[in-house]
């Protein structure tokens, strides 16, 4: 369980508590016609997404929808039933990044419903990479691992890890949102922020209105999100998250409405804990690379501090961890972490 921090406050003490104990929470009003809803993940580590649905005059607007799978779709249907709604009332459905626990819905309400579908722009050119027959394909992965220095004897258990993952549908947006871009939809006004990071085209969005930031994966009250999962090729994810986390410092007063665990208070707090994490990560691959050298991803993973234990890594965890390094190791090598990690190490 990641460690509380008093400064990074449950906005809801209701969703803090179903999570903690992995239920899902009642639909809950957390801000004048903003719904907050639990939709059940059907497999893996974390046990729901934090759906919410924006009610206006037309009909109720839908930021992350959740998975695509039968228990999901009771869950979604009952929140909107309880609202006296129904899925033909649904008009928008804005995702914040292409995940299947936050996308994965997407495309049935575009079709159920004939409602709007929203995502970034660059987001859009990701999923059609991450669907793309190649991406998809065991090869191309293998090439990865094969690329990272993975002992043969760990590669099948990765392959079949990889191929669970892969469960997320083609999508096309109605709404390609731009950077900037405002969204009127009817009682609400959300300005887009891409906040690359999590994926290279995550959008986090703020309602000025009700002093709310929509923040996704890209800021999480006590879990780290993952870095890179999903992006485009020359992009810098490490990079792109921290200057995506500063600029998000106008609405650190503002109450955040993550895509998991709870909706929390204490943004400038948090957004500090996530690049000061990061950081640590890149400071140790930083110290490995005047004894590594080139060495591969591999021999760099297993060197480093893992709060499981580099032992117990496997299928996913071991995926992550892989990948994670790949990223810091990459931006150390450029030269990019220089100034980040000069200002990191006078801060300690």
């Amino acid at each position: 369980m990641p460690v509380d921090d008093p400064t990074v406050a449950p906005h809801s003490r209701a969703q803090r508590e179903a999570w903690d104990a992995g239920q899902l929470p009642e639909p809950e009003l957390v801000a004048p016609d903003v719904w907050a809803v639990g939709i059940p993940i059907p497999a893996g580590t974390i046990p729901h997404t934090l759906s919410y649905l924006l009610v206006g005059d037309d009909g109720v607007h839908v930021i992350d929808p959740g998975w695509d799978h039968p228990a999901s779709t009771a869950a979604f249907d009952h929140a909107l039933g309880a609202l006296g709604l129904r899925v033909q009332d649904v008009r928008t459905v804005i995702a914040t990044h292409f995940h299947p626990d936050h996308m994965g819905a997407l495309p049935r309400l575009q079709r159920l419903a004939c409602a709007r579908a929203a995502f970034s722009a660059t987001e859009a050119l990701i999923l059609q990479q991450e669907t793309s027959a190649s991406a998809a394909g065991a090869g191309t992965y293998l090439t990865t691992l094969e690329t990272w220095g993975v002992p043969h004897a760990e590669r099948a258990d990765l392959a079949r890890s990889f191929e669970r993952s892969v469960v997320v549908a083609s999508a096309t947006p109605d709404v390609a949102v731009e950077d900037g871009q405002v969204l009127a939809l009817s009682g609400h006004r959300l300005r887009a922020f891409v906040a690359p990071g999590h994926t290279g085209g995550h959008l986090c969005l703020v309602d000025e209105e009700r002093s709310l930031v929509y923040a996704g994966d890209n800021v999480l009250p006590r879990i780290y999100p993952g870095v890179g999962i999903g992006v485009l090729p020359g992009g810098d994810p490490l990079g792109d998250y921290f200057d995506a986390l500063e600029r998000l410092a106008p609405y650190d007063q503002f109450a955040v409405l993550p895509g998991h665990e709870y909706a929390f208070t204490g943004l400038a707090a948090r957004r500090a804990q996530i690049i000061r994490h990061h950081l640590r990560r890149t400071a140790e691959v930083a110290g490995l690379a005047q004894e590594l050298g080139d060495a591969s991803v591999w021999e760099y993973a297993r060197r480093l501090t893992w709060s499981a234990g580099w032992e117990a890594m496997t299928g996913l965890w071991l995926h992550s961890a892989l990948l994670q390094t790949s990223l810091h190791r990459e931006y150390v090598s450029s030269g990019r972490a220089d100034v980040r990690l000069e200002h990191f190490g006078a801060g300690r």
